[in-house]
């Protein structure tokens, strides 16, 4: 089935000589185009690449068709190629890799691109059976995987199950795994492991031996863990907050697609976002002084606080984990 935008695509692919350039969208704030040159030999093979996955969808064959649009976008990038292998994978039954590839055609394609609003409804209806996690990794984290398999974006749709997200920090890496269900949208923050501390160097002199300590001297009181800890409860249930209303918002968007809607949207995936960092933040440093620096066997002459209202959230080693539903 060849649509307008698939036309379009041909046209531009196979007119090397009237065409010099081929135009692209490429995701961004500002939503801007930008021109990328192809020489003939890709041209050339971009545009047979076209036909062979027309004429196996005319048969078919959607998993050739999908493959050979696949390869027509790597030689020339355009997004018309991206909607049509979208639209194969999703006949062929990959619903993943069609829901990523409808994603990635709407990141790419122009504003009024003839197929936009058909690519949003299939996404859509694709989205309430599969899974959507979206990753935050630290600075300094590389080679980010869903499943060993890399990704473009901060968000990746899978099929529910049981999935491992990692990055590489130099040669250690870090991991969650998280079970998702259809309609699930997972958010998973990814951390640097912490450095581990110095020894300490050698005294150059023999030191005079210390003052006989008293059991509340020889660390911190066990307080500092349960204020840590409501810091870490407070953020998290904020971010558990935001991320709803993020979601909220982006059914408005739906609804309303306009550009306030957008941007209104992207300021509360923001807000998510650094507060998932902050929660995760303090929890790690109340984490280091419970290890490090809090005396648990000394005796403790305050009050266990009583049981108040807590926020939970999956923590795994070097990961924050926040769930929340379509």
């Amino acid at each position: 089935m060849i649509t307008r935008g698939m036309s379009a695509a041909v046209a531009l692919l196979c007119c090397a000589s009237v065409t010099p350039r081929i135009v692209y969208a490429q995701a961004s704030s500002a939503a801007t185009s930008t021109q990328t040159a192809a020489n003939a030999d890709d041209k050339k093979a971009a545009s047979d690449a076209f036909r062979e996955g027309d004429r196996a969808y005319r048969a078919g064959d959607f998993r050739r068709a999908a493959s050979e649009y696949e390869t027509a976008y790597k030689r020339a990038p355009h997004h018309a190629p991206l909607w049509n292998a979208a639209r194969a994978w999703d006949r062929a039954g990959e619903l993943a890799r069609a829901a990523n590839l409808y994603a990635k055609y709407l990141r790419e394609a122009p504003a009024n691109a003839p197929d936009r609003n058909s690519a949003t409804t299939s996404l859509k209806k694709l989205s309430t059976r599969l899974a959507r996690i979206d990753v935050h990794s630290a600075k300094g984290l590389e080679d980010v995987t869903v499943d060993g398999q890399s990704f473009e974006g901060d968000s990746v749709y899978v099929l529910p199950g049981q999935h491992v997200i990692e990055a590489r920090s130099g040669r250690e890496r870090v991991h969650q795994s998280s079970r998702v269900d259809a309609g699930d949208a997972v958010s998973v923050a990814l951390l640097a492991p912490a450095a581990e501390p110095s020894a300490p160097s050698a005294p150059t002199k023999p030191a005079e031996a210390p003052p006989a300590l008293t059991p509340s001297s020889r660390g911190w009181s066990p307080a500092v863990v349960a204020f840590g800890g409501a810091v870490t409860a407070i953020t998290a249930g904020l971010a558990i907050w935001s991320g709803f209303d993020t979601i909220r918002q982006r059914e408005v968007f739906d609804g309303a697609k306009t550009q306030d809607n957008l941007d209104a949207g992207r300021a509360k995936q923001t807000r998510t976002n650094i507060l998932i960092g902050v929660s995760a933040g303090v929890g790690v440093l109340t984490a280091a002084c419970a290890i490090f620096l809090v005396d648990w066997h000394a005796p403790s002459t305050e009050k266990s606080p009583s049981a108040g209202p807590s926020a939970q959230l999956g923590v795994g080693p070097g990961s924050l984990l926040l769930r929340g539903r379509f």
